[in-house]
């Protein structure tokens, strides 16, 4: 038995699995990237955080575009992708409230990570009932603002402190996202509104 096992584990080709396609590996290197990123946030590491998250950003465009163009699109990927996306900006946020309490009001972290929870509830409830739950315009709006903040504040920290614009900048984008993630909340519950009125 054991010999069977390791012929059948010696004979899976993984490179052939479609949980493990291009994109999807893409998809679980954003993960290793979040970890880096957490890491040198905490350490005040600013610049490697600001790397790490952006290289963790592009790759959440890349692998989108790859399954779409390849016709790579999994379930493992439709889970992932969004699970991973709300990690990496979920953690930042709330890692960043640290650094910046002067500069990030601790109820707007609050809208954002509740925001997240709803639509990981709605979209688990809709699916459930056999109803197609996929991302919008603004939930794809809502994720490149918040990235887009987030990646502001890191370059803020890291060299652009003596600005005050900046400062000011970012302000007006954290309103902006707020906005925009409430928004973006509101749209999928109207889209989940026919999974939830039966």
């Amino acid at each position: 038995y054991k010999k069977w096992k390791e012929d059948q584990m010696s004979s899976f080709d993984f490179s052939r699995c479609a949980a493990f396609n291009l994109p999807n590996r893409l998809t679980l290197s954003r993960l290793l990237l979040a970890i880096v990123f957490f890491y040198f946030l905490s350490y005040r590491c600013y610049t490697i955080a600001l790397i790490a998250f952006s290289l963790a950003w592009s790759t959440d465009w890349l692998d989108g575009y790859l399954a779409r163009k390849k016709g790579l699109l999994t379930d493992f990927g439709r889970i992932a992708d969004p699970f991973v996306d709300k990690i990496i900006v979920c953690g930042g946020f709330i890692l960043l409230i640290r650094h910046a309490h002067d500069i990030i009001p601790s109820w707007m972290v609050v809208v954002i990570v509740a925001r997240e929870f709803l639509v990981n509830s709605l979209r688990s409830y809709s699916e459930s009932k056999g109803i197609e739950f996929g991302a919008t315009i603004w939930g794809k709006a809502k994720m490149f603002v918040q990235s887009f903040t987030i990646s502001l504040i890191l370059l803020f920290f890291a060299h652009l402190q003596h600005l005050i614009a900046i400062k000011q900048g970012i302000i007006v984008m954290l309103w902006i996202t707020v906005i925009i993630t409430l928004v973006s909340g509101i749209t999928y519950m109207v889209k989940a509104g026919p999974a939830i009125l039966t």
